[in-house]
């Protein structure tokens, strides 16, 4: 009987062990945004905080009984160390509770939850005030927001959260390709001879909005590239972690469709776009850097480029480039059909037939580009 009150004993123990084990308060914090690239020392000043945008959110949660509860707030640089230290004054917690509290409230003046005490390392702050000074932003760092909630009378550590903002204020973007920039007049961009180029630029953001319109005469690049039909998509590089596909082009503000993509490198789609690239025309386009800041999104925008794709009677100018093609696909067989005495030595095409259908110079260049196997035969008619 004494070992059966003993065991109903510790049985009762380990539950009350349990019940209070899990009945905790629990802090979470997260950011506005978990897509963070540029941070404004406006928007949160360690200096003189602001009570402004949000910056962070931090999500209190009482399964146990009514307590007095302080909030403990670190900013951490990965490369200088701490940066500040905030407390917040005594507030109530009530059982069952489900708080969210702001960082604007922390930094305000009044209201129950505001810091009470908040010091910065002066120290830390003046080796960043040269940069932070220049640019009014926070230099490119990792840093680290962790919340500590503590019991007031106890002053034990109930839980604890963080989370880091990779600043890496992101500013390259450079076009490689198809084209030209775009001077002013479509006689001086380059020639293109394909209706499906692939588009390059280089930079170190992750997410870009692409435009490219035809430019008619009497327009300039910038007031072409408004114009409807026109090719807009949003494309983010895959090394971006957390992806929401469907979420980032409202964030942005944009109804493009989102892909991924695994470089700043992509073709131009064969379907299901409403500007179709043709022979004879000039096209511009443009690569829009999209940045999420403190303040929100923005973007940044280079030049324009430009192309043109010629006409198939234009081949003869650009035999040339149309050989440079041909030369790795023929082989040994491009002189013997091209070179002095061949069968095509000096023939200028006046109609190509594939598979028994008529198609353009770009089409069968296109085609050409991405044949793997030997060609099987030609006719000349």
């Amino acid at each position: 009987m004494r070992t059966l009150a003993k065991g109903l004993s510790l049985l009762l123990l380990l539950l009350v062990c349990v019940s209070v084990t899990f009945a905790q308060v629990q802090v979470m914090t997260r950011p506005l945004t978990n897509t963070l690239e540029v941070f404004f020392l406006k928007d949160f000043d360690i200096n003189s905080p602001a009570s402004s945008r949000p910056i962070f959110f931090i999500d209190l949660i009482n399964d146990s009984q009514a307590r007095k509860v302080i909030l403990v707030s670190i900013v951490q640089s990965r490369e200088h160390g701490q940066l500040s230290r905030g407390e917040t004054i005594p507030f109530s917690l009530m059982a069952s509770e489900r708080l969210t509290i702001s960082s604007s409230q922390l930094f305000s003046n009044s209201g129950p939850y505001r810091f009470e005490r908040y010091t910065i390392a002066d120290d830390v702050v003046d080796d960043l005030l040269d940069d932070i000074l220049a640019t009014g932003k926070l230099p490119t760092d990792i840093y680290t927001f962790e919340t500590i909630v503590k019991d007031v009378d106890t002053r034990t550590t109930l839980d604890d959260d963080s989370f880091e903002i990779r600043i890496s204020n992101p500013t390259t973007l450079d076009l490689i390709g198809p084209g030209s920039p775009a001077t002013g007049r479509s006689d001086d961009c380059a020639i293109v001879f394909s209706n499906l180029p692939q588009f390059r630029w280089a930079s170190n953001m992750s997410r870009f909005r692409v435009i490219v319109a035809e430019w008619k005469p009497g327009e300039d690049p910038e007031s072409a590239l408004n114009q409807e039909p026109r090719f807009t998509r949003i494309f983010v590089l895959q090394n971006n972690r957390s992806i929401n596909l469907i979420e980032i082009g409202k964030d942005l503000g944009f109804n493009d469709r989102v892909e991924l993509i695994p470089s700043t490198t992509f073709t131009y789609p064969s379907s299901g776009v409403s500007l179709v690239l043709r022979p004879g025309k000039t096209y511009v386009w443009r690569v829009i850097g999209l940045v999420s800041t403190s303040s929100g999104p923005t973007s940044i925008a280079n030049e324009i480029y430009c192309f043109r794709i010629p006409k198939l009677d234009e081949l003869g100018n650009y035999m040339q480039q149309f050989e440079s093609i041909l030369r790795p696909l023929l082989g040994s067989d491009y002189e013997k059909l091209f070179g002095s005495g061949g069968e095509f030595s000096g023939y200028k095409p006046k109609r190509i037939l594939l598979d028994g259908k008529e198609v353009t110079l770009i089409e069968i260049l296109t085609k050409l580009q991405k044949l793997t196997s030997k060609y099987q035969g030609y006719t000349i008619e």
